[in-house]
């Protein structure tokens, strides 16, 4: 759904993933270990240990959710605007979960489990 709303205020940006290329490679037994690990460095650097020094720091949860979007997020802009966008709000749900529930691994697994589906999709399997 808001994929559509901003396709249609904003028609020049691109809905589909830029820039991944090299995501399309022979999947390789690194190549999917690296599909593996990725949530959990993701998850535990960006998000767990993000959002629990920006709450020592800032004191403020809002704040905290917050900075951890918009950090997970800009390295996703080379995906494109809206693509980044859309795992934007992905990123501010599993903000808000780890704030409010203090518990990492529901998020390192939905992650992981959304990457796996994505490296089948780029390749058609």
């Amino acid at each position: 759904m808001l994929e559509i709303v901003l396709v249609l205020f904003v028609p020049h940006l691109r809905s589909e993933p830029e820039n991944i290329g090299f995501l399309k490679s022979n999947i390789t037994l690194f190549y999917f270990l690296f599909i593996i690990v990725n949530p959990f460095f993701e998850e535990l650097i960006v998000r767990a240990y993000g959002i629990t020094e920006f709450l020592h720091f800032f004191k403020k949860e809002e704040i905290a959710v917050l900075a951890s979007t918009l950090i997970q997020t800009s390295y996703h802009l080379y995906q494109g605007a809206v693509p980044a966008i859309l795992n934007g709000l992905l990123f501010f749900i599993f903000s808000i979960y780890f704030a409010k529930k203090r518990r990492i691994i529901p998020i390192i697994l939905v992650h992981g489990f959304l990457d796996i589906y994505a490296m089948f999709q780029l390749h058609g399997t």
